[in-house]
């Protein structure tokens, strides 16, 4: 279990405590405007508005009106006009939407959320509903022993946090710099109070939007009850029905914001360490992964290559001419990021220093004085302490997104932000006072109320300032801290991990878990950060990163080289064909991750999103689903050689082998150091293509499409330029496949594209597995009246030379033919 009580209030910890805890008694019956189900009383004013059919807000607040309504979190309550009848009666109020029905009862007030059938999705717990004592608030509702419990964001412990054996965990929301964690830290970087309730495939969500340090209990003191609350600020949620879990995480997204199309090299793999230094260090590096044809897109500079740790600022000493650097880097096909912490040191004569003075934008104390904190500019010569930009000012927001101009212009290709939880150096709790005095959008706030949205405000900054710098180019940002919403600008790493088993272990379901939050766009650092992992654990942990969407190795300054050929020529002839799989299924990986930028519905996630009647399934958090169609069982124990692999309902192929499993069961597989446990779903359409040694090779290669057997089965393939915005105007491509199978053909139909981009020339390359060799493969280009042309049997060398004709060997029929951008039709006659 967490040990996480010692950061909650005492009250909050144990809710029999004295304390003065008073609970929500009764109110008088409401009044309704068409919108909003209004309550006031002494107590104060409760106000229930849906916002669709399936998601309704409920805001109470002690003082006998609302305040500001506003939020760094949701960007978007126009959901669609809902259907609403209300029904007012003398104990009892009924809202009911076409899919929900919200029954409140007055006396104690106490709220439940139901299905039309009403069926109890969600109700407060009878005895204490909603409580509050000065400032803090909570909201006990029920829990069920049959209900799982998924989400809160970067949450360390299992993925359902109903617990093992229902013991449950309860979290803390407070970013914190907590290098080294282990599975029984808490807090860490990142505050998303969300989450997600399951209960026989229906699923519901709470989304309880305060930055205020907030807490959640899900069946830990008390088995029957998940309780959530905060230490300050109105409450504020919206409770968000699916009933599948994927439109729980699509309306959820709906409100706070989806993961913008990351640029297409942002997808490859990326290397770092603190810190690669000189220049010369650097060059050697690009080289070395080029000569050893280790593919790879991304370099990444980490503190030392600033002046004395100054923001904005490169060591000439070390880096000379860096614009000359990152331009030969890019030659090689290799986009260069910075870190940038956002902790400028309080120096008068550093520019950035000075214009922040003069426009008023660091944050400051009680007094009016400007706070100032060690952070890394103190470990310089000059050793002064910093200053903090206030990320929740507008004006101080634009201010600092305009002070990358410098960076870009040198051409690096991305930011990173670190430190920014923010973290100080040498204070008791790791952060600013809690008296430090923010702007917040124009209502003044302490840092009580920020410190959690800190991290989401300077990525939004940075984002912000990037695309206004370069305005037709995607922007890339990754962070460590972020708050609910932050998906809108950036990626996440899960910070400063342990090089040990059970982080990497820990990193599956750490992911799993920040997708479900509506964060896609997520990794971990390969090989852990703290110490050196051993040869066999950054194996294991860069074949499972393969599919993480963002896959960067990292470790700290204290360890040796740790890079792909860093452990031996064994090590390294896995570790490349490792990497090299990531880049034969980038056409795969970025066609999901346009999807999740669609739909808020994580690549990286788990089984029970696509199988959510699978009870089995809901526990499963040491494999996953990248997308619907490719399910992965990484080794994740030391010395391993076997796995055990779930696999849910319908037929699933061996990837590597094609042969078939039947589904809603276990199997055991024998694995070695180089195995990488995959399987295809029934059906499946896996979009590959030839080894490239970067992202910008990939234009003119073949496009290999995978078809799992199914009696039917559609998918579809998006694909642009991966680097500008051109696409939001229609410059993409997106086409439909289709499959049909019986005993007597395999039929693949390819669909009119859509939108005005066309790849470069390219071969098409359709695969599929079948039991015996074909009879006949014919090919009907442009619709249902253009004539079907047999093509040629070739043998595996004759189909390489060719320009069409089919092949067919180990199982496996291969058919090939130019990519004509048409619609165009395959058979295979058996």
């Amino acid at each position: 279990m967490l040990l996480t009580a010692s950061v909650l209030p005492a009250s909050a910890r144990n809710p029999a405590a004295p304390g003065g805890w008073a609970s929500l008694g009764a109110m008088p019956a409401p009044a309704w405007d068409g919108k909003t189900l209004l309550f006031r009383s002494g107590q104060g004013t409760l106000a229930i508005t849906p916002l669709s059919d399936n998601v309704v807000r409920v805001r109470f607040t002690r003082q006998p009106a609302f305040g500001r309504d506003h939020s760094y979190a949701v960007i978007n309550r126009d959901l669609g006009m809902p259907y609403v009848k209300a029904k007012i009666g003398s104990q009892v109020a009924t809202l009911a939407t076409p899919s929900l029905k919200v029954i409140v009862q007055y006396a104690p007030l106490r709220i439940s959320f139901a299905d039309t059938a009403e069926a109890i999705l969600a109700a407060d717990d009878p005895a204490r509903g909603i409580s509050f004592v000065g400032p803090e608030f909570r909201v006990a509702t029920k829990l069920s022993d049959d209900e799982h419990v998924y989400g809160f964001g970067e949450k360390t412990g299992r993925l359902d946090k109903r617990g093992w054996k229902l013991g449950g965990y309860n979290y803390a929301m407070w970013n914190s710099d907590t290098p080294a964690y282990d599975s029984s830290t808490d807090p860490l970087y990142v505050t998303v109070p969300f989450f997600m309730v399951t209960r026989h495939g229906a699923a519901h969500g709470i989304f309880l939007d305060s930055t205020w340090r907030s807490f959640f209990d899900v069946g830990r003191e008390e088995p029957d009850l998940l309780t959530f609350g905060a230490d300050g600020g109105d409450l504020d949620y919206y409770f968000i029905n699916g009933p599948d879990p994927k439109k729980v995480i699509e309306r959820y997204t709906a409100l706070t914001g989806r993961m913008p199309l990351p640029p297409l090299w942002s997808l490859g793999y990326q290397q770092c360490r603190w810190s690669y230094y000189p220049e010369s260090r650097v060059r050697l590096l690009a080289d070395t992964f080029r000569q050893k044809q280790v593919p790879a897109d991304g370099i990444w500079l980490d503190i030392h290559y600033m002046q004395d740790y100054k923001p904005f600022t490169w060591n000439h000493d070390r880096f000379p001419t860096p614009k000359k650097m990152i331009s030969d880097l890019r030659a090689q096909g290799f986009h260069l990021v910075t870190i940038l912490d956002g902790h400028p040191p309080a120096l008068k004569g550093y520019a950035p220093y000075d214009s922040g003075m003069a426009g008023d934008d660091f944050v400051k104390l009680p007094d009016g004085k400007v706070y100032e904190g060690p952070v890394w500019p103190s470990q310089a010569g000059e050793h002064p302490l910093s200053v903090f930009p206030d990320f929740s000012r507008p004006a101080t927001r634009e201010w600092w997104g305009n002070l990358y101009k410098g960076l870009l212009d040198v051409g690096v290709a991305g930011i990173w932000n670190d430190m920014d939880e923010p973290s100080v150096f040498d204070t008791a709790n790791g952060t600013m006072p809690g008296d430090v005095i923010f702007n917040n959008d124009g209502q003044p706030a302490t840092s009580l109320e920020i410190h959690n949205v800190y991290g989401q405000l300077m990525s939004r900054s940075t984002f912000e300032g990037l695309s206004r710098l370069q305005p037709d180019r995607r922007a890339f940002v990754l962070t460590r801290s972020s708050f609910a919403g932050g998906q809108r600008y950036a990626a996440v790493w899960t910070g400063d991990a342990t090089a040990d088993w059970s982080s990497l272990r820990q990193s599956v379901s750490m992911l799993l878990g920040l997708g479900v939050s509506g964060f896609p766009f997520v990794g971990s650092d390969i090989g852990g950060f703290v110490r050196m992992p051993s040869a066999e654990l950054c194996t294991r942990w860069l074949q499972a990163a393969v599919f993480y969407p963002f896959m960067r190795m990292h470790t700290e300054i204290a360890t040796p080289d740790k890079e792909p050929w860093s452990f031996g020529w064994r090590f390294e002839a896995i570790n490349k064909r490792a990497i090299e799989l990531r880049y034969e299924l980038l056409p795969y990986i970025y066609n999901v991750m346009q999807q999740a930028s669609e739909t808020g519905v994580p690549a990286l996630r788990p089984l029970f999103l696509d199988f959510p009647d699978d009870e089995h399934a809901a526990d499963v958090d040491d494999e996953f689903l990248f997308g619907s169609d490719l399910l992965v069982a990484p080794v994740l124990w030391e010395g391993a050689q076997g796995r055990d692999v779930y696999l849910p309902a319908g037929d699933w192929y061996d990837y590597w082998t094609g042969k078939r499993y039947a589904g809603n069961s276990t199997i055991s597989i024998p694995v070695t150091l180089d195995s990488i446990p995959m399987f295809v779903r029934g059906g499946g359409f896996i979009f590959r293509q030839p080894v490239v040694q970067n992202t910008g090779q990939m234009p003119g290669n073949p496009l290999k499409v995978l078809v799992a057997p199914a009696a039917e089965s559609q998918s579809s393939l998006y694909e642009d330029d991966g680097e500008s915005l051109q696409y939001r105007k229609g410059d993409f491509l997106k086409r439909r496949f289709h499959q049909t199978r019986n005993d007597q053909s395999v039929t693949v139909e390819i669909s009119a594209p859509e939108g005005s981009y066309r790849p470069a020339k390219r071969d098409l390359l359709l695969e599929t597995w079948l039991d015996r060799e074909p009879r006949a493969v014919t090919e009907q280009v442009g619709g249902s009246d253009a004539k079907m042309v047999p093509l040629p049997r070739l043998d595996a060398a004759g189909l390489a030379k060719s320009a069409s004709g089919w092949s067919f060997a180990g199982g496996l029929v291969t058919v090939k033919d130019h990519d004509r951008f048409e619609p165009v039709k395959f058979t295979i006659v058996n």
